[in-house]
């Protein structure tokens, strides 16, 4: 299937203004009555996988449609959807769904939880000796540029000391990634596994040391290495305070709801609307 002017011309301006809508949305398949158009390709594909590549995501998008389609449109000729395991299946993805978007809501209800330095203090002083590293831990700066010329740029002001957020921002194809990864410690046999030659650089270079620019899957890549951590040291108290409100924020969340749904059971068995039969 080739590329059609009709959309090219929106693919093309999605990868210079990305937030920016198409004025008309393009039918760009279609199977049976079912039709796709190009807003609802650029809507589900993800905003890294539009700026390696838009109209080879596009592409590769609308052929699984397409084949999906096909697929979905065999399984109701033959009567697929109209069998018992089908309706059954459906019945246990929709009290699934409706679980789960309870619990959310249950959460946003809530509102953030709320995690004082003091609680996480008395934390790490009660369990330090769990703390112990099993192995190397590393924090650094990865940058993933689209074009070898944002790489560049972004290696040279990294180079002349410029700070990391402004380089994000200006050369990353996803700037929240590059501010993410690097504010964290990560486990070397886990760090950049999509992207192998880039965690060989990690375990190698030296602390404040930018590894060289590479392409990987038609971007550029290159790595700073910020901090080091060795295995069966204890990490500096700053990053295990991290670490440790985190956990307890998640503890505190999963309590809340514990809560949440033991009073939904309580409810329900003081309106009688439990019923257990032998």
């Amino acid at each position: 299937m080739q590329i059609t002017g009709v959309w090219l011309l929106a693919v093309l301006l999605l990868s210079c203004e990305q937030e920016r809508a198409t004025p008309e949305s393009a039918v760009i398949a279609e199977v049976g009555s079912h039709k796709l158009t190009i807003d609802e390709v650029l809507e589900r594909i993800p905003p890294y996988a539009a700026y390696e590549d838009s109209l080879t995501s596009v592409e590769r998008y609308r052929s699984q449609w397409v084949r999906e389609q096909i697929l979905a449109d065999e399984a109701a000729r033959l009567g697929l959807n109209q069998t018992s395991a089908f309706r059954d299946a459906m019945a246990s993805y929709e009290r699934q769904l409706l679980i789960q978007l309870l619990m959310d809501h249950a959460m946003n209800q809530a509102g953030e939880t709320e995690v004082t330095r003091e609680q996480a203090m008395r934390y790490y002083e009660q369990h330090r000796d769990q703390f112990v590293l099993s192995e190397r831990h590393v924090r650094f700066h990865h940058m993933v540029a689209a074009t070898m010329d944002d790489a560049t740029q972004a290696r040279t002001d990294l180079l002349r000391g410029v700070e990391w957020n402004e380089i994000a921002e200006n050369y990353s194809v996803d700037p929240s990634y590059a501010l993410r990864t690097s504010t964290v410690f990560h486990p070397l046999s886990t760090a950049l596994n999509d992207s192998p030659a880039m965690a060989q650089f990690i375990g190698l270079i030296g602390v404040s040391e930018v590894s060289p620019i590479r392409n990987i899957n038609g971007q550029y890549h290159f790595v700073q290495l910020l901090e080091n951590q060795d295995e069966g040291t204890v990490p500096e108290l700053d990053w295990a305070l991290e670490q440790i409100e985190h956990w307890i924020s998640i503890e505190q969340k999963r309590t809340q709801l514990n809560a949440f749904q033991q009073n939904l059971i309580r409810q329900a068995e003081a309106n009688r609307s439990i019923r257990l039969h032998d």
